[in-house]
């Protein structure tokens, strides 16, 4: 499948140049009627047909590398808009919205499982044809990305993974999960100052009726709690493969509220993982935006020296294989 870049437009729409015998097709449009226009947010508009669902993305530079970004719960890519112009200025940037999140379809509620948001990022990647990428995720965003990242090593360069979950011993008490709300991103924080009334309308407009609402209530029960939940397994394999890993990897935590120790956990347990503790909430890149900018940046401008040495010594990685999207 062709790698290539779908071609930007000042004017309007942008066809697609996938090739038609793609799994997925993908196009570009206009903002849905109905959106409300944030300045803060100023991306052209993209969108990729996955498993029937209109999949929102915006990608924005034009960098040797490439960085995909994944957002969590309850948040959508309105969470990387101080990040992505700021790393595009010298990498390629993709940012999508989860299924049910942000510009992008909302599912049945049944949907929103472990295993249907896995092969989502799956297929966002394959059929965009992204190699090399480093991955930049947040909350379950990262979560799901790690299935890709444990099953396909080889087509990643670097990790930079925030407040996240990836074992199956993680636990929130289900009275707390089930509150959680657009709302919970500003309440998180120690710095509520630094979330403008606009951010949060950005944060809400996806949810403007009860059945919107579904989305981000569903990640309540997302959390596994036996052998036969459905996002046990996948979090198993992830959870075995991290003591194997061979990635860069950067951990940016938010400590104000606990967790300190999990990280700590993760840290030891990705070989190599250099761990940076921030005195924020959970919502790291709205509550300390600008010291998690600069360890961002850090963290790929690393990465991409490692990149380079691969390069530069090709038998030391392998050729990334195709996506399972049956798996």
């Amino acid at each position: 499948m062709s790698g290539d870049r779908i071609p930007k437009s000042a004017t309007g729409p942008v066809r697609s140049d996938l090739d038609s015998s793609a799994l997925f097709g993908a196009r570009i449009r206009m903002i849905r009627h109905g959106w409300a226009y944030f300045e803060d947010y100023p991306f052209q508009e993209r969108f990729l047909r996955l498993d029937g669902l209109e999949i929102h993305y915006v990608d924005e530079g034009y960098g040797g590398r490439t960085v995909l970004m994944v957002h969590g719960n309850p948040a959508w890519s309105y969470i990387w808009r101080r990040l992505i112009p700021r790393v595009s200025a010298e990498y390629r940037v993709l940012a999508f919205d989860l299924m049910g999140f942000g510009k992008s379809d909302k599912p049945h509620p049944g949907l929103h499982d472990f295993p249907h948001h896995a092969r989502i990022v799956s297929g966002f990647i394959e059929s965009l044809g992204l190699r090399n990428i480093t991955l930049v995720a947040h909350d379950w965003g990262a979560t799901f990305a790690m299935q890709y990242v444990v099953r396909h090593p080889a087509n990643v360069s670097g990790l930079v993974l925030m407040n996240t979950f990836l074992t199956t011993d993680f636990r929130i008490p289900p009275a707390a999960a089930a509150k959680i709300s657009p709302a919970t991103i500003k309440s998180s924080c120690l710095h509520p100052e630094n979330i403008s009334d606009s951010a949060m309308e950005a944060y809400w407009s996806p949810f403007p009726d009860d059945d919107a609402k579904k989305s981000y209530q569903e990640f309540a029960r997302m959390f596994p709690d036996s052998l036969t939940h459905p996002s046990y397994k996948p979090m198993k394999e992830i959870e075995q493969a991290l003591p194997n890993l061979k990635i860069p990897t950067s951990i940016i935590w938010g400590t104000a509220h606990g967790g300190a120790a999990y990280a700590e956990k993760l840290a030891k347990t990705i070989p190599g993982a250099k761990l940076h503790p921030v005195n924020a909430g959970h919502f790291v890149q709205e509550d300390t935006p600008a010291e998690v900018e600069k360890l961002v940046i850090d963290s790929l401008d690393g990465t991409a020296i490692a990149g380079l040495e691969n390069e530069l010594n090709p038998s030391s990685s392998s050729k990334p294989g195709r996506v399972d999207l049956e798996s």
